[in-house]
């Protein structure tokens, strides 16, 4: 598996980790902005193995 692909996925969890934890602290805004990037990363990731998958590098 690329290591990008790794990468982008570990960063949208993080991200949405580090939402979650902002928005259960109060502060909701920083918290929405950041889960909402962890589903982009998270989409990315998912599209890069959708595309892996299909060419038979997986």
């Amino acid at each position: 598996m690329n290591p990008l692909t790794l990468a982008f996925a570990g960063a949208g969890l993080t991200g949405f980790a580090l939402g979650a934890f902002f928005t259960a602290t109060g502060k909701g805004e920083m918290g929405v902005i950041l889960m909402g990037m962890g589903l982009v990363f998270q989409v990315i990731s998912l599209v890069r193995l959708k595309r892996a998958k299909n060419q038979g590098k997986l």
